[in-house]
């Protein structure tokens, strides 16, 4: 549920309404515009009782972003998709099998549960202090949203396929059925949490900004973030709780956690046999 989560809170409200909505700067501000082109995109000109100014075109959607065509934010979105499902289903022979977590197990998915933290968390620290953000300079905005919506999908990506497999992999033979059906169920409440929480945040976190602009759009999305990692935080969590960590955990050439068959078998010479033997079996 709290995998989930972690995307939907900012991903299916609070990223399209932020890539659409225009900056908060002019809005509403008593400056004289004859047509909708004088305006930036996302705004349009209002001619209200003779005082003609830039507003926003959905002030429910906050300012602040990158105000992006409807069509190119459509596209960004489906090629977040098409990535995702692409990643996902290249896990087992790009990521897992090279690194020899494959098959995986509990240990392998709270190591890319925890690496699931640092995209959002990196997006969130961005939003809040960068100057590229706090000076609304587009170009160094959109380089960061994509660095960090890309980085996330691939790590995303690779959790919801380990996730798949564990499902069935802890599913007792009788109860395969019941085991998938019960994990889409979280994913669809974890969808659900996710979505109705981020536009709670996205609408009501941010400072609002006057009749004419909305709410900044970017503490909202900020905020968002936030939630997003705190979820992927409680997933990687709740995790470690699971009892499966047998196998251990290769990162590659590299041994990160020995099987517990080592462990045993190194206490078991350190301990040269007899009293030795038994310490090494209340250690471990």
């Amino acid at each position: 549920m709290f995998l989930f989560a972690s995307r939907d809170f900012w991903f299916e409200v609070p990223l399209p309404f932020y890539l659409r909505s225009p900056s908060c700067e002019g809005l509403g501000v008593d400056v004289t515009c004859s047509n909708d082109d004088e305006c930036e995109s996302g705004s349009f000109c209002n001619d209200l009782g003779g005082e003609s100014f830039c507003a926003n075109e959905n002030v429910g959607g906050g300012c602040g972003g990158l105000g992006l065509d409807r069509v190119l934010v459509g596209t960004f979105l489906a090629c977040y998709i098409i990535l995702y499902g692409q990643v996902q289903s290249w896990t087992p022979q790009l990521v897992t099998g090279p690194l020899k977590q494959s098959p995986p197990n509990k240990i392998t998915e709270v190591l890319w549960g925890i690496i699931n933290i640092f995209p959002t968390l990196v997006g969130a620290f961005v939003l809040f202090f960068s100057d590229a953000f706090v000076e609304h300079e587009k170009s160094a905005m959109t380089i960061w949203l994509i660095c960090i919506i890309v980085v996330f999908a691939i790590v995303f990506a690779i959790n919801s396929s380990i996730h798949s497999y564990l499902v069935v992999r802890y599913a007792s033979e009788s109860k395969i059925a019941v085991s998938v059906g019960f994990y889409y169920m979280s994913n669809a409440v974890g969808r659900l949490f996710g979505t109705l929480g981020s536009g709670i945040l996205y609408t009501y976190i941010g400072e609002n900004k006057g009749v004419w602009s909305g709410t900044n759009g970017t503490v909202g999305m900020a905020s968002c973030f936030i939630a997003g990692t705190i979820s992927s935080l409680l997933a990687a969590t709740i995790t470690i709780k699971i009892e499966d960590d047998e196998a251990g955990l290769n990162c590659g050439r590299f041994i990160c956690v020995a099987k517990k068959s080592d462990y045993v078998e190194r206490i078991e010479k350190e301990g040269g046999g007899g009293g030795g033997g038994h310490e090494g079996e209340a250690a471990l």
